[in-house]
């Protein structure tokens, strides 16, 4: 379809076969064989010339149409491949240091102008199902993935606090025992990891909203089992709260990054690699 346009244009088949780099038997050979498949006569000769017949007239134009149809199409399968290879999608399960990986991100997409990002939030259970599809390029949570297609690597480990208010009648020691803490009305600002699992005997009760917590320690002597920046934030609201680590009670969960091992974008895995290296040093994060 190509060899007829040019054709047609250039009324003169040895100027088309120059113009389209081909040999002129072989653009007379496509040229016929386009007429028995349509079983018209495109061309009549006029001279040295060759013009158009009206069946070939009638051709062109729907031609034309169809060559740039074609090349739209191209052009907008062009688009997406380079859109999708340019994109990084990314999940980052919330902790203290998310502060800190959002930091090392913006760094790290100065460096790589062309990439088109979107920070997704996922539930926890697809992560790694959306990395082996690639809908996900690298994820930020505290699971290890044990599929031999995907590799994690340690960044640090969330480590948890509780948080009391000493006025409301509760007494806890600075290194309170599991047992100390168990059957106290405990409350947690949407954990990632199963605090019921921890505290078996405690009445538990998951929020989204700090000031609800806030508001069960100062009126009602409950305990806070939070991590340090939720922490902060209370203290911050009512200077009062009384805080102590759990690390000695080892309730802390890792946080990994992960990623596919055949993502085909270089960006990923130097992000990864990079990531790795700015948090060797910091897998236990928080002193006590």
């Amino acid at each position: 379809m190509k060899y007829f346009v040019e054709t047609a244009r250039q009324e003169h088949m040895t100027e088309a076969a120059m113009a389209l780099n081909v040999a002129q038997s072989a653009l007379s050979r496509q040229i016929s064989l386009l007429e028995n498949e349509l079983e018209i006569e495109l061309f009549r000769r006029e001279g040295r010339n060759i013009k158009l017949t009206e069946g070939g007239r009638s051709f062109y134009e729907d031609a034309v149409q169809i060559l740039e149809s074609v090349e739209k199409t191209k052009e907008r399968i062009i688009e997406a491949r380079d859109r999708k290879e340019n994109s990084f999608n990314i999940h980052i399960t919330r902790s203290d240091m998310t502060a800190k990986v959002l930091q090392s991100f913006n760094y790290f997409i100065k460096q790589e102008e062309a990439i088109e990002f979107t920070i997704h939030s996922e539930s926890e259970a697809t992560l790694g199902e959306k990395l082996l599809e690639a809908s996900l390029d690298l994820v930020i949570s505290p699971q290890k993935f044990n599929d031999d297609e995907l590799r994690s690597t340690l960044l640090f480990e969330q480590n948890y606090y509780y948080v009391f208010r000493q006025k409301s009648g509760l007494s806890l020691p600075v290194q309170a025992s599991a047992s100390e803490l168990e059957g106290l009305p405990l409350a947690t600002f949407d954990p990632v990891i199963e605090m019921d699992r921890l505290f078996r005997s405690s009445r538990i009760y998951n929020y989204k909203d700090l000031s609800i917590i806030q508001h069960l320690l100062i009126n009602h002597g409950y305990i806070a089992i939070v991590t340090s920046d939720e922490a902060r934030q209370l203290i911050y609201n009512y200077p009062n709260f009384t805080v102590h680590s759990l690390k000695h009670l080892n309730i802390k969960h890792p946080m990994y990054a992960s990623m596919h091992k055949d993502n085909g974008k270089p960006f990923v895995g130097k992000w990864y690699s990079q990531l790795r290296q700015e948090f060797t040093s910091m897998h236990s994060s928080y002193p006590d």
